[in-house]
């Protein structure tokens, strides 16, 4: 089959894609927003949001969506949220003060949790994650304050539901059962990846998306041909450009290198658990890294 299915729900499914790849350019966009720090501060450098800080909140929210059940992508939508949040004026102040941004960060994800799980946080319990450093109302005054600042825009279109759309398009024919669970194992860990570092944060989700389905599929597979066919019926979908999405790819091959801790190595589904594993530090799941705001200065 050299075509995606010509159906009614193929076409559908196009459809949102292509709503999705709108919402993303223009009501979900987020900046580069450690570039808006003021060079010249009241208060200590130390004391600033760093990269750093980000990809430690990030692992711990994913400990605590691990723990809890929840899905790895509402830690996505939280971060969304978050940086969406840092990108405007209101949030601008949090990124002087690392204990602001760690209530920012728990508040997203437990936004993220209220709209998208099935079970709330209660705010007595984010407050005890924090070792009691915010207040119950001091969350639920962050959760005001970021809400408004994104103007109560907490369903964006993630990596994961760009995923989910892409791959409900390729027949079996193209790619199997066995084939396809390979796929999802090898793409979930280059999104978890693409989540937690800062580097990812201004480059769209279907991009990333995108990016790491053709990893994924080239890990899979040696044959030129299948692979440039995949990528072209892809591209006929996405109609992203393939230049800017070369250097994605590379870049999220250098994230996962860079967590594996050894030498470089190909995506395999094999080792997707244990790289997976090396996200979670000594940190215990039921606590917030105080670190962020007291001793790292990164």
């Amino acid at each position: 089959m050299n075509t995606f299915n010509n159906t009614i729900d193929t076409q559908e499914t196009i459809t949102t894609i292509e709503v999705m790849r709108r919402q993303e350019e223009s009501a979900y966009t987020i900046s580069d927003y450690l570039q808006q720090i003021p060079q010249v501060m009241n208060g200590p450098l130390h004391e600033t949001v760093d990269p750093t800080c980000r990809r430690l909140m990030a692992q711990w929210c994913n400990q605590i969506a691990d723990f809890c059940c929840y899905q790895r992508e509402t830690v996505s939508i939280a971060m969304s949220c978050l940086d969406r949040f840092l990108s405007t004026r209101e949030g601008q102040s949090v990124l002087l003060d690392r204990d602001q941004y760690q209530l920012a960060v728990m508040t997203s994800l437990y936004t993220a949790i209220k709209v998208h799980e099935k079970e709330a946080m209660d705010p007595m319990l984010v407050s005890n994650l924090s070792r009691g450093a915010h207040s119950p109302e001091a969350i639920e005054a962050m959760e005001s304050k970021i809400l408004n600042a994104i103007k109560w825009r907490v369903n964006p279109p993630t990596s994961y539901s760009f995923v989910q759309q892409i791959l409900s398009l390729v027949p079996v024919e193209l790619l199997g059962h066995l084939e396809r669970e390979n796929v999802m194992e090898m793409i979930r860990l280059q999104l978890e990846v693409a989540t937690i570092e800062y580097d990812f944060t201004t480059v769209h989700a279907s991009t990333i998306a995108y990016a790491s389905i053709l990893n994924a599929i080239e890990s899979i597979s040696t044959d030129e041909m299948y692979i440039a066919r995949f990528e072209y019926m892809m591209n006929q979908v996405l109609r992203i450009p393939l230049e800017g999405i070369h250097a994605i790819r590379i870049k999220l091959y250098e994230a996962i290198n860079k967590f594996s801790g050894t030498e470089p190595v190909k995506l395999q589904s094999s080792s997707t658990t244990t790289e997976s594993k090396t996200y979670s530090n000594s940190t215990s799941y039921h606590c917030s890294p105080r670190s962020v705001s007291t001793s790292l200065s990164v």
